[in-house]
């Protein structure tokens, strides 16, 4: 039962992924704390790993689309690691309702965030944005990533296609990138708390992932982009209300 509930939820962080390009973190964190029985540290650690091989993984249909800006991926990567290395550093003291709580406040500007993006207007053109943006956009979004395991997609995109006027499937195929990135860094940075984790659960989350989102990239180009948004904004919408009340009324 639990090798073919770890296959389903990778799948499904594959599928949103290979999507989306955002968001596989934000499924994979509940998943490993209320299904699987991971404490708050071990559930971002863990989802770092899952995230950034499927969010890889995801990324290789893209790169042959021609839907991947590599040198802007890599910029945004590099110039983010200082706050993946400090919300990394932070994570094992901050106590564990605070993470929880706190990624339900993560999941709630995610919401926010994919429906924005759903309602933008696609660029013709690169934007040109101030030069500190892009900066303090990649820091932030490797702050989150250390401490609450996501890649950060579901900033990026909106980054990408808001701020920097990439059209959307450039905007998604890159984040990609920055997410598999972002995630191999900060749990390269997690390495005191691989220890604490039993990896048959992540490694066959990962093996769903794998499937999940070779399949959903290659299928993207005929499901509608607006649909798929606007509906996971609302699902992280419920997943957050139910894990701020599990973790504040509840005490769990």
């Amino acid at each position: 039962m639990v090798i073919a509930e770890a296959l389903l939820v990778g799948m499904a962080i594959g599928a949103v992924l290979g999507l989306i390009g955002a968001g596989g973190a934000v499924v994979a964190v509940p998943a490993f704390i209320y299904l699987f029985g991971f404490s708050s540290l071990q559930a971002t650690t863990a989802s770092l790993a899952v995230v950034a091989v499927s969010a890889g993984t995801g990324a290789i249909p893209r790169m042959r689309l021609g839907q991947v800006r590599t040198r802007q991926a890599l910029l945004f990567w590099g110039l983010g690691i200082v706050g993946t290395f400090v919300g990394a550093r932070l994570a094992p003291i901050i106590p564990e309702p605070v993470i929880v709580g706190g990624f339900a406040v993560v999941m709630l500007g995610a919401a926010i965030a994919m429906w924005r993006k759903s309602s933008a207007i696609e660029a013709t053109e690169d934007r040109h944005t101030a030069p500190w943006v892009l900066p303090v956009v990649a820091i932030a979004i490797g702050l989150l990533t250390g401490v609450f395991g996501v890649g950060g997609g579901f900033l990026i995109v909106p980054a990408l296609v808001l701020v920097f006027g990439f059209p959307f499937a450039i905007a998604t195929g890159t984040s990609l990138v920055v997410v598999a990135l972002n995630s191999l860094t900060a749990l390269v940075f997690k390495f005191d708390t691989w220890g604490e984790i039993t990896w048959t659960i992540p490694v066959l989350v990962i093996v769903g992932g794998l499937i999940g989102s070779v399949v959903a990239s290659t299928l993207n180009h005929g499901i509608s982009q607006r649909l798929l948004e606007r509906s996971f904004a609302v699902l992280l919408v419920i997943l957050a209300v139910w894990m701020a009340i599990e973790t504040i009324f509840l005490g769990h």
